[in-house]
């Protein structure tokens, strides 16, 4: 019996929740982001977590839908309560994120060249590497990663950013 995949997502009133985890793969001082199709940001790759699906198990199913590497999942790094709006939506979003490192033999570790994929559905997906040492030039979502990616902590971090994407603050 085949149990339909369901993402840990819902708007029960104003407000939408968002369950994501992500991953921080990092290769030459650059961290490995993902592009925001249809706006210009930037944010870690990974995706939300389904019903009944641990963190780990969602980062790994994602590195390999997006990326068609299977990852190896370090540690936790950061627990993230992220709150924003966007021209839909405003959101409470809960984000576990994990150092995760890439086969010595993968196409991730030779070279910090563009990434370009089509998931399994058809969409079409961008990777690039960015400097950590000028994350903060970059429209890199949530914010609290500009600076923090700066020194990868050596204990899991617990962080709520209450900033608007939108804002200019």
């Amino acid at each position: 019996m085949h149990t339909p995949r369901t993402m840990i997502t819902f708007k029960p009133a104003e407000i939408r929740f968002n369950y994501r985890v992500g991953g921080l793969l990092i290769h030459h001082e650059h961290v490995l982001c993902q592009a925001a199709s249809e706006e210009d940001f930037w944010f870690l790759p990974g995706g939300r977590a389904e019903l009944g699906e641990s963190a780990s198990i969602t980062l790994l199913r994602e590195m390999q839908e997006e990326l068609g590497v299977a990852m190896k999942i370090e540690r936790i790094l950061y627990v993230i309560e992220n709150f924003f709006t966007d021209p839909n939506d405003s959101w409470h979003e809960l984000g576990l994120y994990f150092l995760i490192t890439a086969p010595a033999d993968s196409y991730l570790t030779q070279s910090l060249k563009t990434i370009m994929r089509v998931d399994e559905v058809g969409n079409h997906l961008r990777f690039d590497w960015l400097p950590i040492a000028q994350l903060e030039s970059y429209a890199l979502y949530p914010p609290f990663f500009q600076k923090a990616l700066q020194e990868i902590p050596d204990h899991t971090v617990h962080f709520e950013d209450h900033r608007s994407r939108f804002d200019n603050k």
